[in-house]
């Protein structure tokens, strides 16, 4: 892997509108492949690459260091269009996006650091998950305290993002047990990732594994992640909102799928009386049955991303609180959304559709993987729980 210090210097993005315009140009390449990709298991490396050069992974680097600070709505968009393309895609920068607020965390000299490597081109993978049954957030990982930082052996699983990253972070805990969070330079000696994940949708994430092998991780790496749980720091609600423009994007891709093979590869029915089968009555009614949810979807998640967009200029508890019930919302809408369009669409079609010509299969496996990130049922307790019993969300709910 590269060092850092090698990494080309990305280009610098003027606006939101620029982002959004250079996430739908290089859409376009990324959907070009996409199909293949997926058959093959071929990791997008290439499609990061470009990804990271055209500066979208440094879009929200705070305006202080130097960086756009582009909007939560902008970061949904951006997400959304290259979700679209290739779901793997569009969900590899999530940890990125989701870790990078983590630098304003540290000192003044932490933070220029890390967001100068961000703005260089560099980016942030995911290491701080393991594959085992013990329950999420429990982790098993050696973390030793020695002069001038740690040292960390362990095995991780679920690193989407990291064999692309430049940095790969992990969650330890301090002396007081408050969570820190880790910065390994994906360089180090005694890192390995492996391209091991075999997971039956979201193929090209490379969600597998990562080996530290007596890593040494120095102090200047390290921040404390416990603010992030601050009501007032609505950092992990981006989490769930780039999880839901990946499901939107996976569900608007799969109706326009839908569509063109209704209209273009369809047979009509015996019972059918019209000669096209994209004049079936029923035919009909699903389709705007499943664009009326896809409509829905959209809705609520450009509601919850103005919704975080507020709670950051507020920095109040209210605020908070309603952008993470606006993004359980739409976390649960387009979920639903991408598995009822993945999902409906070979009824609508029958056996031929299933063909892997087609490649309309990537739609359901995608959806069916990705919406499993975390139960959508707890996303329900908790938003029964509130407007029911008046039960606020904890902070570790991820609401």
């Amino acid at each position: 892997m590269k060092s850092p210090s090698d990494t080309p210097v990305a280009r610098r993005l003027a606006s939101d509108a620029d982002a959004i315009a250079e996430a739908a140009r290089l859409a376009a390449d990324v959907r070009a492949g996409a199909v293949e990709r997926d058959r093959e298991r071929r990791l997008p490396h290439a499609e990061i690459a470009a990804l990271k050069q055209a500066g979208l992974f440094a879009i929200t680097v705070p305006k202080a260091y130097g960086g756009l600070e582009a909007s939560a709505l902008t970061v949904a968009e951006v997400t959304r269009l290259l979700s679209a393309a290739d779901p793997s895609v569009g969900q590899i920068p999530q940890n990125h996006f989701c870790f990078l607020p983590v630098f304003s965390f540290g000192t003044p000299a932490q933070a220029d650091f890390f967001y100068g490597r961000i703005l260089a081109g560099d980016s942030i993978g995911n290491a701080h998950s393991e594959n085992s049954r013990k329950r999420a957030g429990v982790y098993e990982h050696e973390l030793v305290r020695v002069e001038g930082g740690w040292r960390v052996s362990g095995r991780k699983f679920y690193s989407t993002g990291a064999s692309f990253a430049q940095w790969i972070p992990f969650i330890g805990y301090d002396e007081d047990e408050r969570q820190l969070m880790f910065f390994v330079d994906a360089a180090s000696p005694g890192v390995t990732c492996l391209d091991d994940w075999t997971g039956m949708g979201q193929r090209t994430t490379a969600s597998g594994t990562t080996v530290f092998q007596d890593v040494f991780v120095p102090d200047f790496h390290v921040f404390p992640y416990w603010k992030a749980g601050d009501r007032s720091r609505p950092t992990r609600l981006l989490a769930a909102l780039i999880h839901s423009a990946i499901d939107l994007g996976i569900a608007e891709e799969a109706l326009a799928d839908t569509r063109e093979y209704i209209l273009t590869s369809g047979r009509p029915w015996i019972d059918n009386p019209h000669d096209e089968h994209a004049r079936e009555p029923f035919v009909i009614q699903s389709f705007g049955e499943l664009g009326l949810q896809v409509r829905t979807a959209q809705r609520l998640l450009h509601h919850a991303a103005r919704e975080i967009d507020a709670a950051r200029d507020k920095g109040d508890d209210d605020s908070a609180l309603a952008a993470g019930l606006a993004t359980a919302d739409a976390r649960i809408a387009c979920g639903r959304a991408a598995l009822a369009v993945a999902d409906e669409l070979f009824p609508l079609n029958g056996a031929r559709a299933t063909q892997a010509k087609f490649a309309l299969d990537r739609h359901w496996r995608n959806a069916r993987t990705h919406t499993l990130h975390d139960p959508l049922r707890w996303k329900l307790y908790h938003l029964g729980n509130y407007y029911l019993n008046g039960v606020e969300p904890g902070a570790r709910s991820l609401i």
